[in-house]
């Protein structure tokens, strides 16, 4: 694993984590109860999960992406690294809409249960939305944040973790 130095890479890297678990507390809901076995409202465990996915969505992944893509992409594009910008642009356009559905789902769900069809959906969603977010934070982790590292210089570290405080 990657030691980061600079305060902004620490922060995403850290931020990747939490996201990583929450995926993987999602997938092991998937599998207790598998395709078939709707869950009921009534674990708060699985209530807490829910609210986590849509805080999860709502405030770090919509907050992280945007930030991204208005701060660091344009840094890493006047260097001339922009092929991976445009590849994780690409996901964020693929895996925000997927995890706003998600999101919403896990609102629904909160409020009224699950019903057969919710958590097939909720299921199929969330399914997609753990391949897709795992895979775009390991290129995040082994591309974007190295070379932010080799980038980003201290004066101006301490002022992207600011402003990207603010967000939150």
């Amino acid at each position: 694993m990657f030691s980061f130095e600079r305060q902004i890479t620490r922060t995403l890297h850290d931020e990747h984590l939490v996201t990583i678990s929450v995926l993987e507390r999602l997938e092991a809901l998937f599998q207790k109860y598998g395709p078939k076995k709707t869950p009921d409202k009534n674990i708060a465990e699985i209530t807490l999960l829910l609210g986590d996915i849509v805080g999860l969505v709502e405030c770090d992944v919509k907050n992280h992406f945007s930030f991204e893509e208005g701060r660091l992409f344009p840094l890493l594009s006047a260097m001339g690294d922009s092929p991976i910008t445009h590849i994780l642009t690409g996901e964020h356009n693929v895996i925000l809409p997927l995890g706003n559905l998600l999101s919403e789902q896990a609102k629904m769900a909160r409020t009224d249960g699950f019903n057969d069809a919710l958590w097939v959906q909720f299921r199929n969603s969330g399914v997609e939305l753990i391949e897709r977010m795992i895979a775009h934070i390991q290129k995040e982790e082994m591309a974007l944040l190295p070379m932010l590292e080799d980038i980003v210089e201290e004066e101006d570290d301490a002022e992207l973790v600011m402003e990207y405080a603010a967000l939150g």
